[in-house]
């Protein structure tokens, strides 16, 4: 089984979202700081907060292998709460990128109205690399 790294989250993402007439304007590795990606579209700017299934760093204790349950709250949790602060500064659409597994999904349907609600968008990659959406982001 292949680990469907951040880095390969963001690849997909960046590839749906440039076939769907965004311009990637920047866009950081898991080992860089900031915004993961951000996308322009007439005059529309998307910032997407995104996390992998496991780690990619070969420093880390658990290289190679899937985040357990506790891992994936708390990244969710973290990409959730830098959705929000995207979504109250009102500069931007924000959007979070997860890989399409049990774990993630439960994870986000407890909050899912709330991100609903709060316009966040929710792009799901497979292992094959295909995105699928949850909102609004034309």
């Amino acid at each position: 089984m292949t680990v469907l790294t951040e880095d390969a989250v963001i690849d997909a993402v960046c590839r749906h979202l440039v076939a769907d007439r965004w311009e990637i304007v920047s866009r950081a590795t898991a080992t860089e700081h900031g915004v993961d990606i951000v996308a322009t579209r007439e005059g529309a700017r998307l910032e997407v907060e995104a996390k992998g299934a496991g780690s990619s760093k070969p420093y880390t204790a658990r290289y190679g292998q899937v985040f357990n349950r506790g891992q994936v709250f708390d990244h969710v949790a973290k990409a959730v709460l830098k959705a929000l602060r995207v979504a109250s500064a009102g500069n931007a659409r924000a959007a979070i990128a997860f890989p399409d597994n049990g774990d993630h999904r439960a994870e986000v349907e407890l909050v899912r109205v709330a991100l609903q609600r709060a316009g966040i968008i929710v792009f799901w990659v497979s292992e094959e690399g295909t995105v699928r959406v949850e909102g609004d982001h034309s």
